[in-house]
């Protein structure tokens, strides 16, 4: 093992800040690193950089730290601690997932409006969050972060014209917006992913009460998965600037939730209020 690692019991951790050549933040010291990652890293070039510094809002050439930062004002997150473990998760994931066919439509979210990908790195970061206190495995918090940062990948189907308009959109253009799970189920269909992450893309916008769409599930019909990327995926909706309304303060975004138990898991919300104190 070269010494870009370090090993505790069974398990490889990096010794160090690891960029690549463009000086781009690949891995954070101490996060621990799976064969997937070690493999990636053989084949790429990397140069190892030291850091006095820790903290994730202070990491230039880290592209997650400005969004991540964004996000921590916005919901009030007062102890960047709570990021940590939400962060080295979604890092990895970022950095072994570009190599994967699929990569295309994470890639092209970037490009093609950029509050879509910001939303979709905050959706998995708030559903990782949550799903940490909750007592998720590190495999199942990879699979959750996985499929909250692709929920919305059908938004590249749909026109920028709907996405970007301001005034209220028609009968046939929130038709159009509501087709986006299955847009997003359908590109990604060739590339064989595991159900759980199609789960999350078809489920995230169903309700409890049979409300929501494209299937109008209810209660234990959603799963776990979609049902914790269903209030992060509203939480950050509500709190984010889009072109037909200015954001609303966090402390609004879980009263409008709270207001609708019938709609939203209201333990969830309850948890996420916690993490928050």
């Amino acid at each position: 093992m070269s010494n870009k690692f370090f090993k505790k019991d069974s398990e490889y951790f990096t010794l160090h800040d690891i960029y690549d050549t463009n000086g781009m933040l690949l891995l954070r010291k101490g996060q621990k690193v799976t064969s997937k990652t070690k493999a990636r890293l053989d084949n790429i070039g990397i140069i190892k950089f030291e850091k006095s510094n820790d903290d994730v809002d202070d990491n230039k050439g880290d592209v997650l730290a400005p969004i991540l930062k964004e996000l921590g004002e916005k919901i009030h997150i007062r102890d960047n601690n709570i990021l940590k473990k939400p962060y080295e998760t979604l890092n990895t994931l970022l950095f072994e997932s570009k190599g994967e066919p699929w990569w295309i439509y994470i890639n092209a979210l970037s490009n093609y409006e950029e509050w879509i990908y910001t939303h979709s790195i905050n959706v998995a970061m708030i559903s990782i969050m949550i799903a940490v206190e909750i007592g998720y495995s590190d495999e199942d918090l990879r699979i959750l972060g996985l499929g909250a940062l692709m929920h919305d990948v059908g938004m590249l189907f749909v026109p920028k014209s709907i996405i970007e308009k301001k005034t209220t959109l028609t009968d046939n253009e929130m038709e159009v917006i509501r087709r986006h799970c299955e847009f997003g189920m359908s590109s990604l269909e060739r590339f064989n992913l595991p159900q759980e992450y199609i789960d999350i893309i078809m489920q995230h916008h169903e309700r409890l009460d049979g409300s929501g769409y494209p299937y109008g599930l209810k209660g234990d019909e959603i799963c776990r998965n979609a049902r914790v990327v269903m209030v992060a995926n509203a939480i950050d909706a509500i709190t984010s600037y889009r072109p037909y309304r200015p954001p609303y303060e966090m402390n609004t975004a879980i009263e409008m939730l709270r207001s609708e138990e019938e709609k939203y898991p209201q333990d969830i919300i309850t948890l996420l209020e916690e993490i928050l104190k």
